[in-house]
């Protein structure tokens, strides 16, 4: 007994725990997962930690590699007006902010001419570094994922979003050209994936806005969902599970993505009208939902008291049956409150086992951590 109140064992590992999720089956608790994790939350809960070491700390169920295009620590090429600006491999021009996403400010392609002298850059082992010391500490421990990219990010990369759209009408040919040659970019990067040791792929390219998807369903159709299939299938057949992340309102192509084979997706947008039970409701037999807290004012301006209360609510709703995984809506940005995300994964394991929803089982290693989490 402890604090009067007997503990639960887990009796599954992170890794145990989070790919039976996926497979849909009910895991001794709900896990943990988070798609970024800003380093101004990592420092702030964990000073000095590294990404591994937060995980860690933390009792994350699982690690995700971030995505191995180096969009993030490309070469310096100056500054414009207050912006400090990197050109990275894909030939992009990208302003620095208080986010790890640069913003795009110019793209290589304008033109079938400069496609003609462009070229993708090389899908090589060499860029998982990240996922091999990943492997190297937590192989069968936690689930160890790595983030790539399907069939929008690259191409927009290259042609930048409003050129791309344009030619998807102006020449349509050509696009398929573009985005082809960065399909078979990323499904090698899934190969190599798998042959590094990752459980798990998010393929994490955006196909949403507030309004709804950002082509038509019958453009999605034509010029992506192929190229969608076949990173997922490369992913499957490399025996990996599939995450497919996206942004914005995106329930009018959700059962294509779904048809794909994915086996998770994450709520990301509830602002945008993407709601969690009602994805749980309609796929749950197919499908595993991620998220469920929204990162938005929840997280960056609540309680923790209210925080708590929230997950709580959150397992009523979603953990009966197995199937979903507990993260933010979208990812711990930098308005994020690192109380209130401490407070969530608190919560998450001291009442994520179905017996434990209405009374306190003790976290002993993240309150030894975390010594204000005591109750």
């Amino acid at each position: 007994m402890e604090n009067g109140v007997s503990r639960l064992s887990e009796t599954m590992s992170g890794r145990e725990r989070f790919l039976a999720s996926l497979g849909r089956e009910q895991p001794d608790r709900v896990p943990l997962f988070e798609l970024f994790i800003h380093p101004q939350v990592i420092q702030a809960l964990t000073p000095g930690a590294t990404y591994a070491d937060f995980a860690e700390s933390l009792g994350l169920d699982c690690v995700l590699s971030s995505t191995p295009s180096s969009l993030y620590s490309s070469r310096e090429v100056g500054s414009e007006g207050d912006m400090q600006l990197i050109q990275t491999e894909w030939g992009e021009t990208r302003a620095r902010t208080a986010e790890l996403v640069p913003i795009p400010i110019r793209h290589p392609v304008e033109t079938r001419a400069d496609w003609a002298a462009y070229r993708v850059p090389e899908a090589h082992a060499g860029r998982l570094s990240q996922l091999d010391e990943l492997v190297s500490r937590f192989k069968g421990r936690k689930a160890i994922g790595v983030h790539l990219h399907d069939a929008l990010s690259y191409p927009s990369y290259i042609l930048g979003m409003t050129n791309l759209f344009i030619q998807l009408h102006d020449d349509p040919e050509w696009v398929c050209q573009v985005i082809d040659a960065c399909v078979e970019h990323s499904a090698r990067m899934v190969d190599h994936a798998a042959g590094r040791g990752a459980d798990f792929v998010v393929f994490g390219d955006d196909y949403g806005g507030k309004a709804g998807p950002l082509v038509s369903p019958s453009m999605f159709r034509r010029f992506f969902l192929p190229g969608i299939r076949r990173v997922v299938a490369a992913a499957r057949a490399a025996g990996m599970r599939v995450i497919k992340h996206t942004d914005g309102n995106v329930c009018s192509i959700l059962d294509e993505l779904v048809e794909t084979g994915i086996d998770g997706f994450p709520i990301s947008d509830p602002s945008a009208g993407m709601d969690i039970l009602e994805v749980k409701r309609r796929y749950g037999d197919r499908l595993c939902v991620i998220g469920g807290i929204d990162a938005g004012a929840p997280l960056s301006r609540w309680s923790t008291a209210a925080v708590v209360d929230e997950v709580r609510r959150r397992v009523r709703e979603l953990a009966p049956g197995g199937g979903w995984i507990i993260a933010s809506s979208n990812s711990l940005h930098a308005a994020v409150k690192p109380d209130n995300y401490l407070s969530m994964v608190w919560a998450a394991r001291a009442y994520g086992q179905s017996a434990c929803i209405d009374r306190y089982a003790p976290v002993p290693d993240l309150e030894a951590r975390f010594p204000s989490l005591r109750h």
